[in-house]
């Protein structure tokens, strides 16, 4: 039964760890949306991305862990007890409720994300009208200078 507690001690500390991870990773979602930075200047992507990785990685080890939990409460020669079998109920469901949270953070983080870029487009779109609505308003206030000055050339 040592492979069970060392298992055990195992998930409950990959659970605590995807938790803290998966808290970062949702509040970077919402650093996003609220942000009006450009999301690629900002290295967002990179944070998301690496945040990402670590909370999937994470999720699959507890997953083996469980597989192992599962193996174990099927040993014939050894068969568990009571607190053990919910013991391993209990991460099972945990990883399945993780699991779900996980696929809702990442489609919300992917939202956030695509509304950023979304509007960095937009801004950046017009600023560039802007430049060149400014910059065929000089050019038009040349032309007229221009026109003015051959005008007293002419009268002169």
């Amino acid at each position: 039964m040592s492979d069970y507690d060392s298992i055990h001690r195992q998930c409950r500390t990959l659970e605590s760890l995807f938790d803290a991870k998966l808290t970062a990773y949702s509040r970077l979602a919402s650093t996003v949306t609220r942000s009006q930075e450009d999301v690629e200047a900002s290295g967002s992507t990179e944070r998301w991305k690496d945040l990402e990785a670590e909370v999937d990685e994470l999720l699959q080890k507890l997953e083996e862990n469980n597989d192992k939990l599962s193996t174990l409460s099927d040993n014939p020669d050894t068969p568990p007890s009571q607190s053990m079998m919910r013991a391993i109920q209990r991460h099972r469901e945990v990883y399945q409720d993780y699991s779900r949270e996980l696929r809702r953070t990442k489609t919300n983080v992917q939202h956030a994300l695509d509304q950023a870029n979304l509007l960095s487009g937009v801004r950046n779109d017009i600023d560039a009208y802007k430049s060149s609505a400014a910059d065929s308003l000089l050019a038009e206030r040349d032309h007229i200078n221009s026109s003015h000055r051959m005008t007293d050339d002419m009268l002169a």
